[in-house]
């Protein structure tokens, strides 16, 4: 009966990293992908700030531009923000502009979907990396996905609006302003009309010392990330290059308490014992802790050591998840620096 309640409350965990592993990569993937398309196929030009379009408070630039034609057009971006930062008329950007609609576009030099989709799906990674090495993947696991599908198809289906009472496509693209295939210059407005230049100057002003105020420490932060991604990285390639394997045994679990996020929780961290070549009795702590408890006292893996330093040993979870802890390290601390360029361009730009 113990053990059956165990499996229940892992499986259950399990299946709902899984399932947050997949929002977080479909979301991610998405946006990713979406900024991928525009990159490839939008068309490129430059294009001047006239003004913006205010809707509930959300400014949105509008861009007017030139083809290689010589035709003049008038393109409104595909995001608004309750910002002035960007906003400033006359401003000039590279732009691009939808190959569908001509109407809609998005500058060139901005990476905000890209990190948006990286923010998405870099967790997705994480939480299946969790899901899979964390927990086994067992015949209770396969049962608890069914009855949460089960459910969650249930669930969706009584949140469905029936069909009489579904909007169409057109009236949906009209209730949220996107029909309109042309834009009403007397509608557009300059931003320095909406707020006073001595507004919009202290805006940039206190952005800019932000930013100056939060780069050292965001640098920081990227070589610590750095620094450990690397270490990690000589370990498990040493681990890799030259390490040995044997078959281990759970011997006990290690309880330790963390206080991230400012909500204290126990994680369980398994003690593994194993013999080396020449017989010798090792027994150490795993990197990886889990609550509930992935591994129980008895259960049977396969260990990654160095002969030299034993006390470095893994649990081999094979080549690719061996990897994922480095991988995303580095990843985090790519995003780092992104969002440090970007304010130290935005710092410049300011400056200039």
């Amino acid at each position: 009966m113990f053990n059956f309640i165990f499996q229940s409350i892992q499986a259950y965990n399990q299946v709902g990293l899984f399932i947050g592993a997949l929002i977080c990569l479909g979301i991610g993937g998405f946006i990713l992908g979406d900024a991928f398309y525009w990159r490839v196929h939008a068309l490129r030009g430059s294009g001047t700030i006239i003004g913006v379009l205010e809707r509930n408070g959300i400014y949105t630039p509008v861009y007017r531009y030139a083809l290689q034609n010589g035709q003049t057009h008038l393109a409104k971006s595909d995001t608004g923000s309750n910002s002035v930062r960007g906003k400033e008329t006359g401003r000039v950007v590279p732009l691009m502009i939808s190959a569908h609609n001509p109407s809609e576009a998005r500058e060139a030099n901005s990476h905000l979907f890209d990190v948006v989709g990286a923010v998405f799906f870099v967790p997705g990674i994480w939480l299946a990396y969790i899901a899979l090495t964390a927990y086994p993947i067992t015949r209770t696991t396969w049962i608890m996905a069914a009855a949460m599908l089960v459910y969650l198809g249930e669930r969706g289906y009584r949140i469905l609006i029936p069909k009489g009472q579904r909007l169409s496509v057109e009236e949906w693209k009209k209730q949220h302003h996107l029909d309109e295939a042309t834009i009403d210059p007397t509608e557009v407005k300059r931003i320095e009309d909406v707020f006073s230049a001595s507004d919009v100057q202290r805006a940039q002003q206190k952005r800019v010392q932000g930013y100056k105020k939060a780069a050292p420490f965001l640098g920081v932060f990227a070589v610590i990330l750095v620094s450990v991604g690397f270490y990690e990285s000589v370990k498990i390639f040493h681990l890799e290059a030259r390490g040995l394997r044997a078959p281990g045994e759970v011997v006990r679990l290690k309880e330790e308490y963390s206080s991230g996020s400012g909500a204290g929780h126990y994680s369980y961290y398994a003690i593994v014992r194993f013999h080396t070549e020449k017989n010798v009795t090792v027994e150490f702590k795993d990197n990886v802790g889990s609550n509930p408890p992935s591994h129980r006292p008895g259960d049977k893996v396969t260990v990654l050591y160095l002969p030299n330093s034993r006390q470095d040993a893994i649990i081999d979870r094979g080549v690719w998840w061996n990897w994922a802890i480095p991988g995303i390290v580095f990843l985090s601390a790519a995003f780092i620096v992104l969002i440090l360029i970007g304010m130290l361009r935005t710092g410049m730009t300011r400056k200039n």
